[in-house]
């Protein structure tokens, strides 16, 4: 087979250097910085990813996504009917999966011991409880929550930390609605009796209850079935603040308030998503100081073939050809390096939780809880071409110095 003399004298090079030269011993640690700065990418924003992941399911799995409240309470009545949603754009459309009436209101939950603020929100039917918040609790809770009278779903953190259990009775005051009494007005209140706990391993588990949507407003002095807002349930929570835009242009601002969950949580995921960007640019760093190793390689051969490339000259050798032979070996490094990286770091990421219940070794220090991991092919994909990307770069100046050798300079005396 034909290869281009490029890539034939290119192969050459690179067997060369495998004699235990310095040059070589500096493509190795090349070779090296690349594979290591690929596998820790790899394994660190499977991670983080991860992480991102487990606080959208435990998180935005029981918030609202999206809030319709009108200004008008007339208004909306009329959003009652799922038709005016036809109005948005097809794609978003396609991203609500419910629609359900939300009545909630901040409250004092009285505890035996003590008094905690609370948000109480109001269910009804089954088929009105968000899709995310099902999977926070078995059906038998939903179930006995919706044929209970003035029953209350509280979280087994709240359970646990205050000594309560399914049957014990709390009070819920809030201050949204008020009566008269002979020693003045006073908040309204009731008590109601726990029929079931709900986890979602995050921190609404610390203040979010959940009670009858028609309890709740009597305990508000409305109406049995009447509703604050509407509230959308999203595929995508990421895509909250699009179907908002969307909201605003078909329902107008005059008459409509629209907010998402990023008006509550939003700080928390700019948080996550800032870390992941910046340890994309640490770990990424990992790979341009090995590149960096690749142009102080390719420089070191360039000086000491310079004879050999002044006769391949001589020859007839276009300069364009001797810059493709040091560009071939220096992306050879990068390549060699992203294969290993991508090889090494999706092992890890695949099995670093058997490995972990193995070793018996616990990152997280919960006994049994291992890392949240997100295994992603097209991630594992773009950081392997980063890294022959960056690789090719580094090869470019070297290469460059290589085709510019006038052969009459370097064989003067030879």
């Amino acid at each position: 087979m034909n290869l281009p003399i490029s890539l034939v004298i290119a192969r050459r090079y690179a067997k060369a250097s495998k004699a235990g030269k310095f040059v070589g011993l500096i493509s190795l640690f090349s070779k090296a910085g690349i594979t290591l700065g690929v596998l820790s990418l790899i394994v660190v924003i499977s991670v983080m990813d991860g992480f991102e992941g487990l606080l959208k399911d435990r998180i935005l799995g029981s918030v609202p996504h999206v809030v319709v409240t009108a200004k008008n309470n007339g208004l909306l009545e009329e959003l009652q009917d799922k038709e005016w949603l036809k109005q948005l754009p097809e794609n978003d459309q396609q991203l609500i999966l419910q629609q359900l009436p939300l009545v909630s209101s901040t409250a004092i939950l009285q505890l035996p011991q003590d008094f905690k603020g609370i948000v109480v929100q109001g269910l009804s039917l089954d088929s009105e409880i968000p899709l995310g918040l099902k999977a926070a609790a078995n059906s038998p809770t939903w179930e006995s929550l919706n044929s209970s009278r003035y029953g209350v779903v509280i979280s087994r953190f709240m359970a646990y930390d205050n000594g309560l259990s399914i049957g014990d009775n709390v009070r819920i005051i809030v201050s949204g609605a008020s009566h008269y009494t002979p020693l003045g007005r006073l908040p309204a209140q009731r008590n109601f009796k726990i029929v079931g706990l709900y986890s979602t391993d995050s921190e609404l588990d610390q203040h979010l209850v959940f009670t009858k949507k028609q309890d709740l407003n009597k305990l508000l002095k409305q109406k049995a079935n009447s509703m604050q807002a509407i509230q959308l349930v999203l595929s995508d929570p990421f895509a909250a603040k699009s179907i908002e835009k969307s909201l605003l242009n078909t329902l107008g601002k005059d008459q409509f308030d629209i907010s998402s969950w990023y008006n509550t949580h939003g700080k928390l995921f700019d948080a996550v998503k800032m870390e992941k960007n910046m340890m994309w640019i640490m770990l990424s760093l990992i790979v341009a100081v090995a590149a960096f190793n690749i142009v102080s390689a390719l420089v070191m051969m360039v000086t000491q073939k310079q004879g050999e490339v002044a006769i391949l000259k001589t020859l007839g050798m276009q300069p364009i050809d001797i810059a493709k032979v040091f560009t071939i070996q220096g992306s050879y490094n990068g390549v060699i390096g992203a294969i290993l990286g991508s090889i090494l770091g999706s092992v890890i990421t695949l099995g670093i939780n058997k490995f972990m219940l193995i070793t018996d070794i616990n990152l997280l220090g919960v006994p049994g809880i291992g890392l949240p991991v997100v295994f992603s092919v097209e991630k594992v994909g773009l950081i392997a071409i980063l890294a022959i990307g960056l690789s090719f770069l580094a090869s470019i100046y070297p290469a460059i110095r290589a085709a510019k050798l006038a052969p009459a300079d370097v064989l003067r005396y030879e």
